[in-house]
């Protein structure tokens, strides 16, 4: 069966001191790449480079089929398109400036199935790790999933201030392509709660968000530094 360790966090939002909100332990973010190892484990006669090929095939087939205005339905999710801004008028057009188009998912009716049966242990609650919990983009105002280069991302959670000595403390942006760990040297705001970080001149694609710290609120600084993961990658367009 599968399984969900759950961590629980302070809900600042309601003042209450036995409220807390639950978060998924992260196991990490799985590449096309790494799903096509996993088949290969469980046991296939196509080589590597073909499933991948299909795979990323696959990928290529539903973007340009959505784009298209199609809606994919799969057993993981059902994506389909769509445009948010205000039209003013009967007769108004399109405009990049005020509208945007957008994509939306909702789970699949196999995925529905897995949650439904899906196995969840509450580890207690959490006191070290620093959280991240929404990241926004000054410019655009998008949360949680585009960043401008050049900009400033607004990064909200909790115990990640930027503190210690260690060479490693710090933000960073993890290139998924190849992996590649960018540092974020210009930090505006450094407080527990809220990161102001200027985004630096990256190139186009995704990227996971990456905060090391020593910083504690009960003591000085931590021993060693803590590291968490933003449970979303950040798109660069």
């Amino acid at each position: 069966m599968n399984k969900l360790n759950v961590w629980l966090y302070d809900n600042l939002l309601t003042g209450k001191p036995n409220d807390f909100f639950g978060k998924v332990k992260s196991n990490g973010i799985l590449s096309n790449q790494d799903l096509v190892n996993l088949i290969i484990e469980e046991g296939t006669e196509l080589k590597r480079e073909t499933l991948l090929a299909i795979v990323n095939r696959l990928d290529r087939i539903k973007v340009t089929k959505l784009a298209q205005g199609y809606a994919v339905n799969s057993g993981v999710c059902y994506a389909r398109v769509g445009v948010n801004g205000c039209f003013q008028g009967a007769l108004a057009s399109f405009d990049k400036t005020a509208h945007k188009v957008i994509a939306n998912f909702t789970a699949g009716a196999e995925l529905r199935a897995a949650l439904q049966k899906v196995e969840v242990d509450v580890l207690g609650v959490a006191t070290v790790n620093p959280v991240i919990g929404k990241v926004k983009d000054s410019l655009t105002g998008q949360e949680n999933s585009t960043i401008t280069p050049n900009n400033v991302m607004i990064i909200a959670g909790d115990k990640i201030k930027i503190a210690g000595t260690a060479t490693g403390n710090g933000v960073y942006l993890i290139q998924q392509s190849d992996k590649r760990r960018i540092t974020c040297p210009q930090v505006i705001k450094n407080e527990p709660k809220e990161l102001l970080v200027m985004i630096p001149d990256i190139p186009a694609g995704e990227y996971a968000l990456e905060v090391v710290t020593q910083y504690s609120s009960s003591r000085p600084q931590l021993k060693t530094a803590r590291t968490t993961l933003f449970d979303h990658l950040l798109l660069v367009e």
